[in-house]
């Protein structure tokens, strides 16, 4: 019985912050799940309803993969990142950024304000991945009938731990920036154009290398990953077009085992650096 009173002691704030922060962000949830709706529709419905003369895919498994985005570009990729941005931006930056941190911090343990944060706003992302995934099914059930593949679920993992890679970079960046518009404006620049631009560089410049260090490119295993076959030698992992003697390489998707490390090493560092800046900054 102590045992149990002494944590639901200890796990009370949390869960006054996260229910706070619920409510709080409600208004963002429902704009970004209107959001979501507009590129579930764009993704998964538009090209196949309003573009003539563009055919279905042959199969549910790469109709999925083309909605979800397994290629070069994924509006709905784009979009997980746009949202996280905004949404997590806040949860190191804006304590200082408001002095919110002198009333709380004595009353609260700093790492229990940040951890309810952090799986309230995880939770609206859940949230509104759910959304567009649900809409994909429905799509897809709608074009194509049964069975839906159960890759889709594997897809949706692998979202999701696409959404806590991202959030831990956003973190760092929320606990070394003064204010929340300059890590959301910081973030945005990193995470979407920042990866896009080295890969773009180094698609002409050495287009052998594989762009291992890129979250975006490891969040394209959310589409490539349906498919039962999936691609296991290097060759069946890119396409490259020659011009003579230049050859332009596009890498469509890592492993699976190098997409989830290159996740998982992503939030790990940041997550670390993130508590060991906060933890020496002071109000």
């Amino acid at each position: 019985m102590k045992t149990l009173s002494y944590l639901s002691r200890e796990l009370r704030p949390i869960s006054y912050t996260y229910f706070f922060i619920l409510k709080k962000q409600w208004k963002k949830f429902v704009f970004f799940a209107i959001v979501m709706v507009a590129v579930g529709l764009i993704s998964c419905v538009l090209p196949n309803s309003l573009v003539s003369g563009n055919p279905l895919p042959e199969n549910l498994i790469e109709y999925l993969n083309n909605s979800i985005g397994g290629g070069p570009v994924s509006i709905f990729s784009y979009m997980l990142i746009f949202a996280i941005c905004l949404l997590f931006s806040g949860i190191i930056c804006s304590e200082y950024d408001n002095e919110t941190g002198y009333i709380m911090f004595p009353k609260i343990n700093r790492y229990k304000l940040i951890i309810g944060k952090y799986f309230a706003n995880y939770t609206l992302m859940i949230g509104l991945s759910a959304i567009f995934y649900f809409i994909a099914i429905l799509a897809g059930f709608y074009y194509y009938g049964g069975p839906i593949p159960i890759t889709i679920f594997y897809s949706f993992g692998i979202a999701l731990l696409f959404i806590f890679s991202v959030s831990c970079v956003v973190v760092l960046f929320s606990s070394v920036m003064k204010t929340v518009n300059i890590t959301i404006i910081s973030s945005i620049l990193v995470l979407l154009v920042g990866f896009s631009i080295v890969t773009q560089l180094l698609t002409l410049l050495s287009p052998e290398i594989e762009p291992l260090y890129s979250l975006d490119y490891a969040g394209r295993l959310m589409g490539s990953i349906i498919y039962e076959d999936f691609p296991t030698t290097v060759e069946e992992r890119f396409t490259e077009i020659s011009f003579g003697r230049f050859a332009m390489r596009t890498w469509q998707t890592p492993t699976i085992l190098a997409g989830i490390l290159i996740m998982l090493i992503y939030a790990g560092v940041s997550f670390t650096l993130a508590a060991i800046i906060f933890k020496r900054k002071q109000l």
